[in-house]
This record gives C-alpha cells, structure tokens and sequence, in this order.
C-alpha cells in the first residue's frame, strides 16, 4: 500500500460525496418548487425531474458508501504500515511519525 492508493481512495470518495450532495440540492430545489405549485405544464415536468434526481441521488448514495469502504480500507492498510507511531500536535496540526 503506498499514499497515492490512499489518495486516489480519499478522491474517489470526495468525488462521489460531492456528486451526491450536488444533486441532493437540486431534489430539495425541486422539491420546493413542487410545494409551492404552479403551472401545471411546469407542475408535471418537475415532478419527472424531481423522480429522476431521486433516483439518481439514491444511485449516488449507494456509490459514495462503496468509495467509503474502499478509503476506509486503504486506511486500514495504510496504518498497518505505522505499527508504532507517535502522535505529536504542531499549531493544532497532528501529525503521525512512523516508528524506527
């Protein structure tokens, strides 16, 4: 396990969580604008769109919890690497040291 597969995971879930909340504020736009009526031409056509953003986000939820456990695993391999480590604070930064 090297840091670039620990950071292609780290990217792959931010990419995924990012997706999700993108169309997770396009549903809530949607939704919204269901509850405050309208057109009923508009009414319906937001109403298929605000079916497919639910799909979607349910899709992409579903994505971002499979990158997760995929980071969550390269951590795992990543500490494994760090069997003894010292945790120091410099300026409210922690820092891990690999043990000698």
């Amino acid at each position: 396990m090297n840091d670039r597969e620990l950071i292609n995971a780290a990217l792959l879930w931010h990419t995924a969580h990012a997706r999700r909340l993108a169309v997770g504020r396009e549903k809530r736009r949607l939704d919204a604008q269901l509850k405050a009526g309208g057109e009923d031409g508009w009414s319906l056509q937001r109403s298929v769109q605000q079916s497919e953003a639910g799909r979607q986000l349910t899709e992409l939820k579903l994505r971002e919890l499979a990158a997760l456990r995929e980071l969550a695993k390269a951590c795992a391999r990543q500490r494994e690497q760090l069997d003894v480590a010292d945790v120091i604070d410099l300026d409210g930064a922690m820092t891990l040291l690999a043990a000698v």
